[in-house]
């Protein structure tokens, strides 16, 4: 039996108003500096226990923890809770400070990360990591990375470590639009 050839249809037989790029399925590398770490759930009848700060490894099993806050200096811990529909927080950066971010189940967020360091590898690649609601990951955000999140439940907290104390006098905090060109399409939830 004699296979046909499948017919090749040209780009110019598609209206233009729905010509595109086709659709890149692999992911679009990390940022630079941008680092994640998985945390386990130690499960049980009665619910859930969960480490999601460790200063040193002191059994086997804590390295992973510990490794992932070895050099950061816990100056602040705070937790925020947004209990609104379609709100956006964010983008801002720091110069002086780096964030650990991390969704406490049931909340759900996506985090949209930005590369504003002109001299970094990564300079204007962006960066989206879903978190929450059984995806237990903590996100070390370094200086010069934008950050913002979209809140995917409602409500939904944030608990975040940051590595300077927040001073009035001397905020740290540089704003870019939540709806910059090169992020304005990451924040919606994708369909198809």
């Amino acid at each position: 039996m004699k296979s046909e050839a499948t017919p090749v249809l040209p780009i110019d037989a598609i209206g233009e108003e729905f010509r595109s790029g086709t659709k890149s399925y692999g992911p679009a590398g990390p940022i630079q500096g941008v680092e994640i770490h998985r945390l386990p759930r130690f499960v049980d009848d009665r619910g859930f226990f969960q480490e999601i700060y460790r200063a040193k490894a002191d059994h086997p099993g804590s390295e992973g923890l510990a490794g992932f806050f070895a050099g950061v200096p816990v100056a602040q811990v705070n937790y925020t809770i947004v209990d609104v529909e379609n709100h956006v927080k964010g983008l801002h950066y720091h110069l002086k400070q780096q964030d650990v971010w991390f969704c406490p189940h049931p909340s759900k967020a996506k985090f949209v990360l930005f590369d504003v360091r002109k001299d970094s590898p990564t300079f204007l690649r962006t960066q989206v990591v879903v978190a929450g609601d059984g995806q237990d990951l903590l996100v070390r955000i370094p200086e010069g990375v934008a950050h913002g999140y979209r809140p995917l439940t409602n409500p939904c907290a944030l608990l975040y470590i940051v590595t300077r104390t927040f001073d009035v006098n001397d905020p740290d905090e540089y704003r870019i639009p939540w709806d910059h060109p090169a992020v304005r399409d990451l924040w919606e939830v994708p369909n198809g």
